[in-house]
């Protein structure tokens, strides 16, 4: 009976073995590596309703294999083939493409990308509006505004396409987020002193890029009086001029128990991040630092910025290269209109 049993487990354990292999191909010593890597371009911002093309590349070898792709929110089905024309979805969301690449005899690969289907009206919310609205005659770009302690500003960021880039170079973007400016192409090459005593530059006429003593004059707004000097990170002031606002539903700012975005003057900062021209352009930081030309030169070929980081209440303040660092802009002039500041 002992005897019996045993040929019986063995046997169990034999035909337990037998099933993993058959279940799990991938087991089989005769699968190898494919040369190359599964890839496709996928802009990481596209507007809705728009065409693009895919084309599943990076395979060296083998000559022969199958690609199809899954786009679940917009095909049930797979689709095949190495190359597909789609349209993007007519409402705002994110969406996925997965791509697969399989042959006979090798493993398959896979690669996942994900772009944000934008709609330049509805895709942002959050902002709240205080002052007026002005437009722009040299493009008729409408801008929100606010008034601060004797200075009308912007209460978003530039978006005049005669210079500068959008984040990533998605086009897509400028109604969101502005543009991104070298201090040369905001300022036009030049530094500005006093109260409202800013270049044009960039700005529409009879706007400028801030100086130091238009940014003091915000600071003091937000301290409730009190002068904060320019060269300062202001303590507890960068979460008063950051607002909740959200990108399709979500947060765009994430989530941070130092910065409680306040938005107290409806100056409505977004994370923007920031480009650097080296010897390919470079975009960083989207959705944790927004960063904000003044006009004012530190030495040459080096100008003041203030920052705002997501996870920090201080409204910092830095310097960088003129020419090879894009950050966002805000325009002001003088202004009669008198606002109350509220916390």
């Amino acid at each position: 009976m002992k005897k019996i049993r045993g040929i019986a487990c063995l046997i169990s354990v034999l035909a337990a073995c037998l099933f993993a292999v058959s279940c799990d191909e991938k087991a089989d010593p005769s699968y190898t590596h494919m040369v190359g890597d599964t890839d496709f371009e996928l802009e990481a911002f596209l507007p809705c309703s728009q065409l693009i093309d895919l084309e599943a590349t990076g395979i060296v070898y083998p000559d022969i294999f199958k690609v199809k792709w899954l786009i679940p929110a917009i095909y049930e089905d797979t689709l095949t083939g190495t190359r597909l024309t789609i349209r993007t979805p007519e409402d705002p969301c994110n969406l996925k493409v997965t791509v697969i690449t399989n042959a006979y005899g090798y493993y398959e690969l896979e690669t996942s990308k994900t772009a944000v289907i934008v709609d330049t009206v509805k895709s942002l919310t959050g902002r709240t509006f205080k002052g007026g609205l002005i437009t722009d005659p040299r493009d008729g770009q409408q801008y929100h505004t606010a008034y601060v302690n004797g200075l009308e500003w912007f209460a978003e960021n530039l978006k005049w396409a005669g210079a500068g880039t959008c984040y990533l170079g998605c086009d897509i973007l400028q109604p969101i987020f502005g543009r991104l400016y070298t201090w040369n192409e905001a300022t036009g090459g030049e530094n500005g002193e006093g109260f409202g005593g800013g270049p044009q530059g960039a700005c529409p006429e009879g706007w400028s890029v801030p100086t130091a003593e238009d940014w003091e004059s915000l600071g003091a707004a937000l301290n409730k009086g009190v002068t904060v000097p320019f060269l300062s990170n202001w303590a507890g002031l960068g979460q008063k001029l950051t607002v909740e606002a959200y990108l399709n539903g979500a947060k765009l700012w994430p989530l941070s128990p130092d910065n409680n975005k306040a938005n107290t003057v409806g100056w409505n900062a977004l994370p923007a991040g920031y480009g650097m021209n080296t010897s390919v352009e470079v975009y960083r930081d989207y959705g944790s630092y927004g960063m904000w030309w003044s006009s004012a030169l530190r030495s040459a070929g080096r100008a003041y910025y203030r920052y705002i980081y997501f996870d920090a209440d201080y409204c910092g303040v830095n310097f960088a290269d003129v020419d090879n660092m894009a950050f966002s802009v805000r325009c002001v002039r003088p202004t009669d209109v008198v606002v109350e500041v509220k916390e």
